[in-house]
């Protein structure tokens, strides 16, 4: 039987002492170390280090104002014993390697599950590199290894007080298999787990570097507003391209699974012409479907028994015993999401392959919707994101990715599809 491991349960296992143990199989380690470049050190998929002392953590988790892009190199940076100064940081392609286990291995960033599923695979990362460096280190003094230690980047022999930094040792701990197991922190040799560090997207969000879904700029790209039908599931019987056309600016005007996109030079004429369009729509089966019938539904779901998520004592029981009862209905109406930053996505389809700008918590969920909308094989489709305006869980979602595949694919241009809050 698996058994989930909550925070308390890790604070009171943790709190009993001693170093963590950890062996077996983690997604993304390598049987061994391959340098890709002369003097780096690149152990896992999860970080390099560089002759210069440059240490560039791999980033699966997206950040959107949550923080991630901060915790998640702290998980890392800790078992590695790294100066927080020298870290760099890179977004992930989509890959099952990069997976988050609390997802069955998709790469989703949601539901506070970002340090609980991401906990044991980047510091057994950062430990199995701090191994390999402890270990090139010995060999250069020909010491043991429980001789050495490490602190802030450096390799320390403990009797000389000799050092050497993790730079210099990269390129020979490259040459070096990756350890089958390590031994990992307990909580009381923290150094950085626990601490307030300053956060490593600040700096580019203050002076403009940080890029956004709305930021992407291509060669040759142009802009696209999609009119969809104002009821699920509804589909278009007609529409004018020829009046959308006439508008100054618009370039094309085509039609794709969720609807019609007018494809411009800008946004304000791809919305002028959006609403120059005139489309019919065939409403379909839920065209009658209102707010009130929702939440009737809702209630009558209500008196239902739910899924027991935990079960301490008879609740049921303890709730009869009560001298007064209180009772109150909230209700709110079906609405749709509103980040920040519209929903948006940037998407060049050619012959041969794909390739999409996005500000998604999913990567795998994006990726497939590519896959889908452009019918190319998975290794000719490539996802870069972006930083997110704010997710809500609706940026996990893949319709905007399959809107600007199709849009980018049957205009035969690189497009940006951007929602309307209107």
């Amino acid at each position: 039987m698996t058994k989930t491991l909550t925070r308390r349960t890790f604070l009171k296992v943790s709190a009993a002492g001693g170093a963590l143990l950890v062996g077996g199989y983690v997604p993304g380690l390598r049987e061994t170390s391959t340098a890709e470049a002369a003097g780096v050190l690149e152990p896992n998929v999860w970080v390099k280090i560089g002759a210069d002392d440059t240490v560039t953590i791999m980033l699966s988790q997206l950040e959107m104002g949550q923080g991630v892009m901060t915790s998640m190199p702290m998980l890392l940076a800790e078992e590695l014993d790294v100066d927080w100064n020298k870290i760099k940081t890179e977004w992930v392609p989509a890959d099952p390697k990069y997976g988050n286990p609390n997802f069955g291995g998709a790469q989703l960033t949601a539901g506070s599950n970002s340090v609980r599923g991401m906990w044991r695979i980047l510091r057994q990362a950062g430990g199995s590199a701090r191994a390999m460096l402890v270990t090139a280190a010995a060999q250069s003094w020909n010491v043991e290894e429980n001789a050495c230690s490490t602190e802030k980047g450096e390799v320390i022999h403990k009797t000389s007080g000799r050092r050497l930094r993790y730079g210099a040792l990269a390129e020979k701990a490259a040459a070096l298999p990756v350890p089958k197991t390590v031994s990992l922190k307990s909580p009381k040799e923290f150094r950085l787990l626990g601490q307030s560090l300053p956060r490593l997207d600040i700096p580019e969000k203050v002076n403009g570097k940080a890029i956004f879904g709305m930021d992407v700029k291509r060669p040759g790209m142009l802009i696209a507003r999609v009119v969809k039908c104002p009821v699920f599931g509804g589909k278009v019987e007609s529409f004018n391209a020829d009046k959308a056309k006439a508008v100054p600016g618009v370039r094309n005007v085509v039609q794709i699974g969720s609807g019609v996109a007018v494809v411009a030079d800008n946004y304000w004429a791809a919305s002028k012409g959006a609403q120059a369009l005139e489309v019919k729509w065939n409403e379909g089966p839920l065209a009658n479907l209102s707010s009130a019938e929702i939440l009737k539904k809702y209630a009558a779901l209500a008196e239902q028994p739910g899924k027991v998520a935990r079960n301490n004592g008879d609740a049921m029981a303890v709730l009869k015993t009560g001298t007064r009862s209180f009772e109150r209905v909230f209700e709110v109406p079906f609405l749709a999401h509103a980040c920040m930053e519209p929903m948006n996505c940037t998407a060049d389809v050619r012959d041969d392959r794909c390739d999409v700008w996005v500000p998604t918590q999913g990567q795998t969920a994006s990726h497939q919707a590519a896959i889908a909308a452009s019918g190319l094989p998975a290794k000719a489709v490539n996802i870069y994101t972006t930083y997110l305006g704010g997710g809500f869980g609706r940026r996990g979602e893949a319709d905007f990715v399959t809107d600007a595949v199709e849009t980018s694919k049957a205009a035969g241009k690189p497009v940006k599809v951007i929602w309307t809050r209107e």
